[in-house]
């Protein structure tokens, strides 16, 4: 009888022993993995300070470089919203002008808008908005108005819009013919990604397609013309 208690004995110390192993291995928490800040490359951190120095000569090179007009800093913070803060008015304008996206938002939930209180700022602001309205109604007049007031034709409204989206989407025909001929882009992206010939491709406005696509031909060949210019002879 005392053999086969001490046995019992025994073998609940050894499955204790065991549980608590295997409770230690699967309870015992595991060290956090590290997490790699967001990188910024040279060019794009030096964007975010030069737009926030209103220095728009360099905005301008950089642009031409290729860094992403609404590329993103570490509080999520565009290069607008760099310039906006600093109250740059130029800086902000040209921004614009490559399609510079108002709605987009920082971490704390700021926007280009929430970020000044400059008259000037807001007042452009409120015609880039203007503009995509009457774009969206197809009223060329009006449109006309905010153009020959310099309104940057290819800005993100605070809806993530540019006027050429607007008039793609609801279809307004003459508006597009309008917007491409003062120079809007026709590959420009909405803050969702989605260009002016998918909008329009999507609601079937297939005469404005063809619009689009003739625009994006004309640009490449544009383009390339630039790259391969011939080289100036030699003089005789």
């Amino acid at each position: 009888m005392l053999k086969k208690i001490s046995i019992l004995v025994f073998a609940s110390v050894v499955a204790c022993l065991f549980i608590g192993c295997a409770n230690e291995s699967v309870d015992k928490p595991r060290a956090r993995e590290s997490v790699a800040p967001t990188q910024l490359l040279p060019q794009e951190a030096e964007m975010l300070e030069v737009a926030g120095k209103g220095n728009t000569a360099r905005v301008q090179e950089l642009l031409n470089q290729g860094v992403n007009v609404n590329m993103r800093g570490p509080d999520s913070n565009t290069p607008i919203m760099e310039a906006v803060y600093g109250g740059h008015l130029d800086t902000v304008r040209l921004l614009l002008e490559h399609g510079a996206d108002l709605s987009a938002k920082k971490r704390d939930g700021a926007t280009a808008l929430t970020l000044t209180a400059n008259k000037d700022i807001l007042e452009l602001f409120k015609n880039v908005s203007s503009m995509v309205a009457a774009a969206a109604a197809g009223n060329n007049t009006i449109l006309e108005t905010f153009i020959s007031k310099g309104t940057p034709i290819n800005a993100l409204s605070e809806t993530g819009e540019s006027a050429l989206h607007a008039a793609c989407w609801n279809g307004k025909v003459d508006t597009v013919k309008l917007l491409l001929e003062r120079g809007a882009d026709p590959q420009i992206r909405k803050a969702d990604g989605a260009s002016p010939v998918t909008l329009a491709s999507g609601q079937k406005h297939e005469d404005i397609v063809a619009l689009l696509n003739a625009a994006i031909e004309k640009k490449s060949q544009t383009g390339a013309n630039r790259t391969t210019s011939p080289a100036s002879s030699p003089a005789k």
